[in-house]
């Protein structure tokens, strides 16, 4: 079980999200939960969103209007799944190389020995912007640039996680996330 906190802060745009994630390694299901509060050229907006994946199907749900999409699980862009790289260090530190960042020393984050690495991201004018990631066990606990921090608030291992943390909420419509066409 990790909690997040993510700041986005830029001229037009300030952003506050509070995430906590639900990884199930052993039976291969992922949830995670959501609240943003967004300040953009003076409008405020809030909103909660829940993602589940229990290895079959991905679920994006909209708490607020209690409907959601349901997708083949992997077939999504952003599959959460994505984010649990390898825990293999010799293959992680492979993997950084390859995507051309660097590995830097290893330092301490919520009490676990982290690798801390550096990728060059593009902003949104397409201008390097060097980002640092603090990973344990192949999970970011930590990212931060210029633009925006993301930093786990808590960390839980080997914690027993209720199965229905991973079922549809009750009173949600379910839709199929419409395909693409080829």
């Amino acid at each position: 079980v990790i909690e997040y906190k993510m700041v986005l802060a830029s001229e037009q745009v300030k952003s506050t999200t509070t995430m906590t994630q639900w990884i199930d390694m052993g039976n291969d299901r992922f949830a995670m939960e959501s609240v943003s509060e967004t300040e953009m050229m003076g409008t405020k907006q809030s909103g909660k969103s829940l993602i589940i994946d229990d290895g079959e199907w991905s679920y994006m749900i909209d708490p607020a209007t209690k409907s959601g999409f349901k997708s083949k699980s992997g077939e999504g862009e952003d599959d959460p799944a994505d984010l649990i790289k390898s825990d293999n260090e010799v293959t992680f530190r492979q993997m950084i190389e390859k995507e051309g960042g660097k590995v830097l020393a290893n330092e301490s984050f919520l009490g676990k020995d982290c690798i801390v690495v550096e990728l060059m991201e593009k902003d949104d004018d397409g201008k390097a912007l060097p980002t640092k990631m603090w990973y344990y066990k192949g999970i970011p606990l930590k990212m931060a640039n210029s633009q925006y921090t993301m930093e786990a608030t808590k960390f839980e291992e080997n914690v027993s996680i209720p199965a229905s943390r991973f079922e549809i909420p009750a009173g949600i419509t379910i839709s199929e996330m419409p395909s693409m066409p080829e």
